[in-house]
């Protein structure tokens, strides 16, 4: 469990240092949002496959907890 919010909060880390400080998305991942909020905010951007991956993601964590 513990690796694989690791992995995502490496993959969100990595995310925003590629895009523009002004978008939503840095924001939201600035302000350590929820992977639900972040991907809200993200496909709204147009962040499409980082949405995506981030409810794989969280669907993935909650099969490891169940």
């Amino acid at each position: 469990m513990h690796r694989l919010v690791i992995q995502t909060e490496a993959m969100l880390y990595e995310f925003r240092k590629h895009i523009s400080t002004d978008c939503k998305t840095a924001k939201s991942i600035d302000r350590n949002d929820s992977w639900d909020r972040v991907a809200s905010i993200a496909k709204d951007d147009g962040f499409l496959e980082l949405a995506e991956q981030l409810v794989k993601l969280k669907y993935q964590l909650l099969k490891q907890i169940h």
